[in-house]
């Protein structure tokens, strides 16, 4: 087994930016865990991004993945596309080489980030590559091959389900959270939606309904207008949290709704079922791999108009709600999805690279 990973990405979660990556941090523990010793070579934003200041981070991070040097042992690059120069450096392609794929790394529509991957097609097949779900596996191999490539699959750090853990806070109120940035593509305009017909929600199942979100996203200017309409009795947004506070945020949620269209795995969705909250989300993406109808959460299958899928996600809420005793969510994630399972990942594929 090697004894030291070098860890590099283009993001870290900073004070700033709690929300921000967090999932790198996982990995960076659960690597620790797996009994090797960690350094890194990552972009931290330590005051408000701007285009300008954006521009100049990567400037500095892609001049130094050209002249990277590294005693350690193994080198585990997370969003390559984003890292591209690492493939021009002589130096890293003699080390043991670790791609771990997420989010837009694929399915980007960016002319960037298809570029990027054309022309580090060799390097990647050279190398162990860690996808976060059996769906972004699929659409790995299609994308480079399905013979010419190592891929493995593990949940980018997994859950600390010690941290994720059910402690519900007593209420009279039926909590639905969402906890996802504020835009288009992760469902925003869903769960606006949903916040719209509260009234009907509440008629079909008897309960008292209140909507909770957390303030971020790249098109937050666009929705915080609307939802600071709402009474504060209806509608309740949070700042940006650590972390480490988001299973308080979480254990006062009866349901999370997670109306994404689309993602490589959905960290927030595992978190929350961690501390036992069923999610509803869409039947698409990784969604199917640990949203099992009736135990971990409901799935809702895709429409072709936009009224006909916000009918059919109400629809779901409102049966998840009516039967919100019988989910039992945690199991998943303790099986499959948390960091003791990650860190036995890691300690095999650390002793066989």
């Amino acid at each position: 087994m090697g004894d030291s990973v070098l860890l590099i990405n283009n993001g870290y979660p900073t004070e700033l930016y709690p929300q921000y990556t967090t999932y790198i941090r996982s990995i960076e523990k659960c690597i620790i865990a797996s009994g090797l010793s960690v350094d890194k070579h990552i972009i931290r934003y330590n005051r408000r991004v701007t285009p300008l200041y954006k521009a100049f981070k990567y400037l500095i991070f892609w001049s130094k993945c050209l002249t990277l040097k590294s005693d350690c042992d193994i080198i585990y690059i997370n969003h390559l596309p984003y890292a591209w120069p690492l493939i021009l450096n002589p130096f890293i392609a003699k080390k043991r080489l670790i791609v771990h794929w997420h989010g837009n790394d694929l399915m980007s529509r960016s002319r960037f980030v298809r570029i990027a991957n054309r022309i580090s097609s060799r390097f990647i097949r050279k190398a162990l590559n860690i996808v976060p779900s059996r769906y972004y596996c699929c659409r790995l191999k299609t994308r480079f091959g399905k013979n010419r490539m190592r891929v493995l699959v593990s949940p980018s750090g997994g859950v600390d389900t010690l941290i994720f853990s059910p402690a519900k806070t007593a209420g009279n109120k039926f909590i639905i959270s969402y906890a996802s940035e504020l835009n288009k593509e992760k469902g925003a305009d869903t769960f606006l939606y949903l916040v719209n017909n509260k009234a009907e929600i509440e008629r079909l199942t008897g309960r008292t309904i209140e909507f909770h979100y957390i303030k971020y996203g790249s098109e937050l200017a666009v929705y915080l207008p609307t939802l600071n309409q709402f009474d504060g009795r209806v509608v309740k947004g949070f700042d940006m949290m650590p972390k480490e506070d988001m299973p308080t945020f979480l254990n006062s949620t009866s349901l999370l709704v997670f109306p994404s269209l689309r993602e490589s795995l959905g960290l927030a969705a595992l978190e929350a079922m961690s501390c036992g909250v069923p999610v509803v989300a869409h039947n698409i993406c990784a969604f199917p791999e640990y949203i099992i109808p009736g135990v971990s959460g409901e799935l809702v299958e895709r429409f072709g108009s936009e009224t006909e899928q916000n009918r059919a996600f109400l629809s779901a809420v409102v049966k998840t709600i009516n039967n919100i005793e019988s989910y039992t969510p945690r199991p998943v994630v303790e099986k499959d999805y948390s960091h003791a399972s990650v860190i036995s990942f890691y300690r095999k594929i650390f002793e066989d690279l």
